[in-house]
């Protein structure tokens, strides 16, 4: 990105518009709050919305971990396995990726072929291309319902935020996947498979089988030679 066109960025949505919409998707709490000062009692509505809220943010906390894990130095390779342990694959993908890009030896407890690939498709990333992104969205709609609960309202203007803020993931995740799709083969395969967000189906992604080379025999290759003599034989009594 040229250094004009950065500034312009950084003026227009990093140091504004950000800043903005950080306002405006925590506006329900304004709402949550006056509400508190009218029924200050803790209804079952409130212990549900306070168990899904933090459903979501442990979701975006495992999907984070699964996807970056530890640093890399705290690896297992084979000099270091007494000490470090290895870990589940899908704790420290992206950590065991630099690692092996870096080195050239696959970390203990993953396979090359998952390396490879160069994206993750295990644990919640089995499910959801992008389960962090999923719980980060849902995490403020779910606390504009909350408010809209508490206030006793359908709709308020409090959901000015959370709408564009998933507007922006709308737009900024089709742009991380187009570089994505440019860069792995089988991201594409990955996408057919799996939701964006939320799951497209009950079973994980699973990497697709390698086709077989086809195999043409002896006898189909004896009448391809002989259609292609025929052909030759018609075409010259035509002329």
């Amino acid at each position: 990105m040229p250094k004009a066109v950065f500034h312009v960025f950084n003026w227009t949505f990093i140091s504004f518009y950000q800043c903005i919409l950080l306002y405006l998707i925590s506006a329900p709490i304004y709402s949550l709050l006056l509400a508190s000062t009218i029924e200050p009692n803790v209804t079952s509505g409130d212990l549900a919305s306070l168990a899904i809220q933090l459903g979501l943010i442990l979701t975006e906390y495992i999907a984070d971990e699964q996807q970056w894990g530890t640093h890399a130095d705290s690896l297992p390779t084979a000099s270091n396995t007494e000490t470090n342990p290895p870990l589940p694959p899908s704790t420290v993908f992206q950590s065991a990726k630099k690692q092996y890009l870096s080195s050239a030896k696959v970390p203990r407890g993953f396979k090359q072929a998952d390396l490879d690939r160069g994206f993750i498709v295990s644990g919640l990333w089995g499910y959801s291309r992008h389960p962090n992104f999923a719980a980060e969205q849902s995490i403020w709609f779910v606390l504009y319902q909350w408010s809209c609960y508490a206030t006793k309202t359908l709709y308020s203007w409090a959901g000015v935020g959370p709408a564009l803020l998933i507007m922006l993931f709308q737009g900024s995740t089709w742009l991380t996947e187009l570089i994505t799709a440019g860069k792995y083969a089988e991201y594409a395969e990955y996408q057919r498979s799996v939701g964006m967000f939320a799951p497209a189906r009950f079973w994980a992604y699973e990497t697709p089988a390698p086709r077989a080379p086809r195999i043409i025999r002896t006898s189909e290759l004896a009448k391809r030679q002989q259609l292609k003599e025929k052909e030759k034989e018609r075409q010259g009594k035509q002329k």
